[in-house]
């Protein structure tokens, strides 16, 4: 089988820092194909109806942005917070429909491993030389291999999330019963009102989802008699989002206060119980109704509700690049380099942690990046702004380091032919 040409680029997500990438290194001559599991924009659609804390000007990437307005698409107001559902449909969309990424962006194609074609994770000498192996399952199930020397993985953490059970692993019964729960933000005085009205719902965590979904829940329990949370966290209610009068943005600033003040009992149809740990879930076929198990130090206490909203966070899942020379760091599950600069910062905000050059992006696999919040792995201090820096310098360096061929024929295309 012949060599795919050597400006040949793979990108894993089609989210910001996804397509950004992929204009950034098509103006480099790279010949790029990104591929998405679900559709453009697919995470940013699952919580549409939350407004983003950082205005449209942090979150639009400068080489998209110029493709776009070349296109005649006029930015939002740079000021204006968007929700999720306004960055999937105003920026990202018509980003990919854009002319020089036509029949480059792959939908319902999903990244299910890459590797290094005819090598193992352990073999070491001139692993550059050999073309990454990428294996990709299409939304039949349909399966292929295709090829590139280079690969960016923005396929963020949103998918990802976190279980319930102490110690980070699932709870009783909780992997079972998963797939009626809900690890996502659910839009409870939207579309899915009628689920959560008049219901009691026990909410996992302590994040800004935890903070986002009791609010709103809140917010139900007052226009909709009979609603009640329960409000789990590790941390005691006084810990809770401690207050910073100088937060810089203003939206974020609200929202820590107001669950502030309903982890500390402002609301009668919010319980918070602090410093519990989740045992177990069952539920009841009959009454369909969970009984939840939490210990409380040395104490069970139990909770009969009708809904669960599990908001521990995310992580990255490794399991695409598990053949790959990966290093990665033991406490955050991100890329070792970037995870021990973002430690010696010591910066706890996402406004001022700072970006880092693609030497630090960089992995024992040559010319293998994961980019974007998967990068940072369960750490929450990322902004989409961190990660278009981080597209341009790894973008400057691939172009450098793979140089474009004298005869540019594509080796990952839809069109490459499968082994």
């Amino acid at each position: 089988m012949s060599l795919p040409a050597s400006n040949t680029l793979a990108v894993v997500g089609a989210g910001p820092v996804g397509l950004e990438a992929a204009v950034a290194a098509l103006d480099r001559g790279f010949d790029v194909h990104v591929f998405e599991r679900g559709e453009v924009g697919a995470h940013a659609h699952a919580w549409g109806h939350v407004r983003m804390f950082t205005p449209w000007r942090m979150n639009l990437g400068s080489r998209s942005r110029e493709h776009l307005e070349e296109s005649g698409w006029r930015a939002p107001d740079p000021d204006a917070l968007p929700t999720g559902e306004e960055l999937a449909e105003r920026y990202l969309q018509p980003l990919a429909r854009l002319p020089v990424l036509e029949g480059r962006v792959h939908a319902h194609s999903q990244v299910v491993h890459v590797a290094r074609r005819g090598l193992l994770k352990g073999d070491s000498a001139r692993r550059a030389e050999h073309p990454f192996r990428l294996l990709v399952r299409d939304a039949g199930g349909r399966e292929s291999f295709l090829h590139s020397f280079a690969v960016i993985d923005a396929s963020g953490v949103y998918g990802q999330p976190n279980r319930a059970g102490d110690g980070g692993i699932p709870a009783r019964q909780e992997q079972y019963l998963a797939p009626q729960m809900s690890y996502h933000l659910v839009d409870v005085l939207g579309v899915h009102r009628g689920r959560y009205s008049g219901r009691r719902t026990l909410v996992v965590g302590a994040g800004a989802s935890a903070a986002t979904a009791v609010t709103e829940l809140a917010r139900l329990a007052d226009e909709a008699a009979g609603t009640a949370v329960v409000w789990v966290s590790r941390k005691p209610a006084a810990a809770l989002y401690p207050a910073r009068p100088d937060d810089p943005l203003p939206e974020r600033r609200a929202l820590h206060a107001r669950a502030r003040d309903l982890a500390q009992g402002a609301h009668p149809a919010v319980t918070h119980v602090g410093g519990a740990a989740v045992e177990g879930f069952e539920f009841n076929s009959a009454t369909h109704r969970y009984r939840v198990t939490l210990r409380l130090g040395d104490q069970p206490r139990v909770e009969e509700v009708d809904q669960v909203l599990v908001h521990t966070g995310f992580g990255p899942d490794d399991s695409l690049y598990r053949e790959l020379q990966v290093h990665e760091c033991s406490s955050t599950g991100g890329p070792m380099k970037l995870a021990a600069a973002l430690a010696a910062a010591g910066a706890e905000d996402c406004l001022t942690t700072p970006a880092f050059g693609a030497e630090v992006l960089a992995n024992p696999e040559p010319n293998f990046y994961i980019l974007g919040h998967k990068s940072y792995g369960r750490s929450a201090n990322f902004l989409l702004q961190t990660g278009y820096r981080q597209v341009a310098e790894v973008v400057e360096k691939l172009a450098r380091e793979l140089p474009l061929p004298a005869e540019t024929t594509s080796g990952i295309g839809p069109r490459a032919a499968p082994e």
